[in-house]
């Protein structure tokens, strides 16, 4: 078993993914990229995702070392090394 987890975080963001900020919202973590991949949907459909303040909303999966190096305040998701997003426009 690979020490690795996933982490699925939703991030309150500007149209290119600039200027974000995690939402306070209770982190799903994964064993498998693939596991947290197939929540990214469900995760935009979230009322937290809906109810964002913000033109669009991310939802990304993370390993542990991307999670840490993000720590909190206003972020530049494009500059996650090896993330991809899934993103919905409230």
């Amino acid at each position: 078993m690979s020490a690795t987890l996933f982490a699925l975080a939703l991030f309150a963001c500007s149209d290119d993914g600039t200027a974000c900020e995690r939402l306070q919202t209770p982190v799903q973590t994964y064993e498998t990229r693939a596991q947290c991949n197939a929540g990214l949907d469900d995760a935009l459909e979230t009322e937290a995702a809906r109810k964002a303040e913000a033109p669009t909303v991310y939802a990304q999966c993370l390993n542990n070392r991307q999670m840490a190096s993000i720590g909190s305040g206003v972020i530049d998701l494009t500059r996650v090394n090896g993330a991809r997003f899934a993103s919905s426009g409230y």
